[in-house]
């Protein structure tokens, strides 16, 4: 079935590292769209985030966050050096200022460690090897639970889309039937009207039939009832189809059925017909606002 764009997912795990949490929300856009915010310092795992996430999103805005929080007895990411090239340096400069402008004074090993540069910190780059597949299990889970969620969604509108089909099937069996009503209520009409030129015993038949054949050509709409027709099959099809990317497809089939409605409309005199044709294009506008949301 169908599958909406609009949708949330999250999950949570402690790890050796600490506590990590993945939470995907996703809106509709007409195509795939990833904004990764992966915790501090491990940039590097945003694209294996990416990869994990193209795997079953299609289409979509999808805004990612990975987030961290620490844990009793967890295992530090970070690596601590101490510059002792930098450390040196501080000292030897300060020892020399010291004599040189005599000032007193002894130099404590917290103060040189506050000094820039003299503590380096980082990460371990074998830890966010480590970390990885940590993260891409509890990414894997929220992307499951996202997909559900999409899954209900599209399930939603499939029902709204196929009850909007519905009503557009029964408007067209009303135009099929008032069709053929109108060329007969044309024929009616002219001939009244040339009775009130010309006296009955003068009615010229001919004439009249080539003026019913000549409306009857100009209003008949058998060929795009025909297509619409087969747009609302296309469709139903769809529907049901597992195939990635089938919003567009979709939208696709609503403007043609659009344009085949407008067509019935501009050809069509009868009110009756309009006022189906008026149905027709409400149903098909309803449901084109909802094929925004479609994958």
């Amino acid at each position: 079935m169908i599958r909406s764009m609009t949708g949330f997912g999250k999950s949570s795990k402690k790890t050796p590292y600490g506590e990590i949490t993945a939470e995907i929300k996703t809106l509709n856009h007409k195509s795939l769209s990833i904004t990764c915010n992966p915790m501090n310092g491990f940039f590097l795992l945003e694209e294996k985030a990416r990869k994990v996430l193209e795997k079953k999103i299609c289409r979509g805005k999808v805004f990612v966050r990975i987030t961290r929080e620490n844990i009793p007895g967890q295992k530090s990411l970070q690596k601590i050096q101490v510059n002792e090239k930098i450390a040196r340096e501080y000292v030897r400069k300060i020892k020399k200022a010291q004599k040189d402008i005599a000032v007193k004074g002894e130099l404590e090993i917290r103060d040189l460690l506050s000094f820039p540069g003299v503590v380096e910190t980082g990460t371990h780059h074998n830890e966010e090897t480590k970390l990885w597949p940590h993260i891409r299990e509890v990414l894997e889970k929220a992307l499951d639970k996202l997909v559900d969620f999409r899954d209900k969604e599209g399930a939603q509108l499939a029902r709204d889309f196929k009850s909007r089909l519905g009503k557009i099937r029964r408007n067209m069996r009303r135009i099929k039937k008032h069709e053929k009503k109108s060329v007969a209520d044309f024929r009616k009409k002219l001939k009244d009207a040339i009775k009130d030129l010309e006296a009955e015993q003068m009615l010229d038949r001919e004439r009249v039939e080539n003026e019913v054949a000549a409306f009857a050509k100009n209003c008949d709409i058998t060929e795009e009832v025909t297509r619409m027709e087969g747009h609302l099959d296309g469709y139903e099809d769809l529907l049901k189809s597992p195939e990635h990317d089938v919003g567009k497809k979709l939208d696709f089939i609503a403007q043609e059925m659009q344009r085949e409605a407008n067509t019935i409309g501009a050809k069509s005199s009868s009110f009756k017909i309009s006022k189906s044709v008026i149905e027709v294009k409400s149903e098909i506008e309803k449901m084109r606002e909802q094929i925004r949301n479609v994958e």
